[in-house]
């Protein structure tokens, strides 16, 4: 089945896989809200898979609860390839800080790591103090901070335990700063208040708030990565510029099904997922979002292997911070 899909053209006919499968519409529950990444990475993949399945693909967002709400949603569905997950890297982290019990590595089954993307800080170009020589300069934000210790604000989201909130840590005890961290659960409002100018600086992967650098609304002002981005190379590294030699763990989008999907259904969803994600137009897309930048892709075993090893290193993380931990 997966040989037959896998030289199918990009577009086939509905019922092509295993018993007919699929016949009607699949569904993908994206557990944040419309507008951040996720929504954007499962839209972008509903898009293309439709191509190859020949079958609407909807997404329906079920926001809430940290990442949680979308849980009965999706572990109530029938367990036949109509109904999929997506979810990230906090999938992770709520079960390694016993948040959730859902082990992402045993208990549900991945399709695809769809995009891989590193974390940056970013800062509203208009916000001249942090400017030098009409570029964004990462030495007057630390200055800034360590003159104003828990003072100077940063859009995020999510909670300590998050790839987000341990991130900060690490640089905070790195740089040996303090900042004030203020959520944002909707992407919109994170984003705005830092245009806006009601909050310092915004924590963010590039991917989501490409646009707005586009257009100049903000500009990356740290790459949380071991070298430059050659797309951003006013942007330092915590790597190269400042030998932080922590390699930090990076934001991952992922489709998951069911674990107790038929095997004959859940090797066709994942040769055609892979197919999707390889299509030219979807290609694009990723350029487009700056998610190129990393390799995206990750088979299900891959993502599988991904999730074990996170638990383990996440773990540590919380071990360390003094946090509830696996």
């Amino acid at each position: 089945l997966v040989f037959a899909l896998l030289t199918l053209p990009s577009i086939v006919l509905a019922g092509d896989g295993p018993g007919g499968f699929p016949k009607r519409q699949i569904t993908i529950i994206v557990c944040f809200g419309a507008g951040g990444g996720s929504d954007q990475m499962a839209r972008a993949m509903a898009a293309a898979s439709e191509k190859v399945l020949g079958v609407p693909v909807v997404v329906v967002n079920k926001k809430g609860a940290g990442g949680l709400a979308c849980f009965p949603d999706f572990l109530g569905a029938p367990a036949d390839g109509y109904t999929l997950l997506q979810h990230t890297d906090n999938l992770v982290t709520l079960y390694a800080s016993k948040k959730s019990d859902l082990n992402p590595a045993t208990d549900i089954k991945p399709l695809l790591i769809a995009n891989v993307v590193a974390s940056q800080l970013f800062i509203s170009p208009k916000d001249k103090r942090f400017i030098s020589n009409g570029k964004p300069d990462f030495d007057k934000v630390l200055s800034y901070a360590k003159a104003n210790p828990g003072k100077m604000t940063v859009a995020n989201y999510g909670t300590t335990e998050s790839l987000e909130g341990v991130t900060m840590s690490k640089l905070e005890n790195f740089f040996g700063i303090k900042t004030k961290i203020v959520a944002f659960d909707k992407p919109a409002e994170r984003y705005g208040s830092v245009i806006g100018g009601r909050i310092d600086v915004l924590f963010e992967q590039v991917s989501d708030v490409r646009s707005f650098v586009e257009s100049g609304d903000l500009a990356p002002v740290l790459s949380i990565w071991p070298k430059r981005f050659k797309a951003f190379p006013d942007a330092k590294s915590t790597g190269a510029d400042y030998g932080m030699k922590w390699t930090p763990t990076v934001k991952w989008r992922a489709l998951f099904i069911r674990k107790e999907t038929p095997k004959p259904i859940l090797d066709f969803l994942e040769a055609a997922m892979k197919k999707a994600w390889g299509i030219e137009s979807h290609q694009a897309w990723l350029k487009k979002k700056g998610m190129h930048l990393l390799n995206s892709y990750r088979s299900s075993a891959e993502t599988t292997e991904i999730a074990r090893d996170e638990i383990e290193t996440y773990s540590a993380a919380y071990r360390e911070l003094g946090l509830p931990s696996r």
